[in-house]
């Protein structure tokens, strides 16, 4: 228990020291779109999970493949794209939309941009809740806005109220524009060995034995 503390301690410390806006999102200033700095990381041990053991040239030559064939995908996903946004944003889009019909919007001041939004009573005593909205500066009390810079329902409950376009508070990286120029980069081919240049070392690695054992390690009970 002691060491765990110990090393809490010092997990505390190394963080300290670092720049806020690097690893929070409470500090990033809305730039991060929810995305957490692990997801990133995690994402990436999950494409390479099987090519983990291979040798250096194999590792490379499918990492190179794989990115290929994703900016392949996605901009043909772009390019076919119908809605002014992206397929999923757009299906999310209309979800948060058809929730956004059950609020109730009071108006305080509209030409600063200040509403209160009461959301339906739920089962079992849930909802019924009030948020504080301030449309100019692109705030809304429940933090969704501000996290993942994508309307939240109770932004487009008060742009029906109003009478303000929705997709006026849908930001340009959600756009399909924004997400063609993402994927427009063109790779080419790579030639066999025979027409590599030659190069003044020698690598050499030979991969460790890996062996999986059978069965599942149990931990030490106590």
């Amino acid at each position: 228990m002691k060491e765990i503390q110990e090393r809490n301690v010092d997990a505390y410390i190394y963080l300290m020291k670092l720049d806020a806006e690097k690893w929070t999102l409470l500090h990033d200033g809305g730039h991060r779109h929810g995305i957490m700095t692990t997801n990133i990381s995690e994402a990436l041990n999950s494409v390479l999970k099987k090519a983990k053991v291979l040798p250096l040239k194999a590792l490379v030559e499918l990492m190179f493949n794989k990115l290929v064939k994703y900016f392949h995908q996605h901009r043909e996903e772009a390019e076919n794209c119908v809605y002014p946004f992206l397929t999923r944003i757009f299906h999310k889009f209309l979800q948060i939309e058809l929730k956004s019909r059950e609020h109730k919007v009071t108006t305080y001041n509209p030409r600063k941009g200040i509403y209160m939004v009461k959301s339906p009573i739920r089962v079992f005593g849930m909802g019924n809740n009030i948020y504080i909205l301030r449309l100019n500066n692109k705030f809304c009390s429940c933090g969704k806005w501000q996290t993942y810079t994508l309307s939240c329902s109770h932004v487009l409950a008060v742009c029906r109220e109003n009478g303000s376009r929705t997709d006026a508070y849908v930001p340009e990286i959600y756009s399909r524009q924004t997400y063609i120029k993402t994927y427009q980069a063109n790779f080419h081919p790579v030639l066999s060995e025979n027409f590599w240049r030659d190069v003044p070392f020698n690598l050499t690695f030979y991969p460790p034995n890996m062996k999986k054992e059978r069965g599942r390690k149990q931990g030490k009970r106590f």
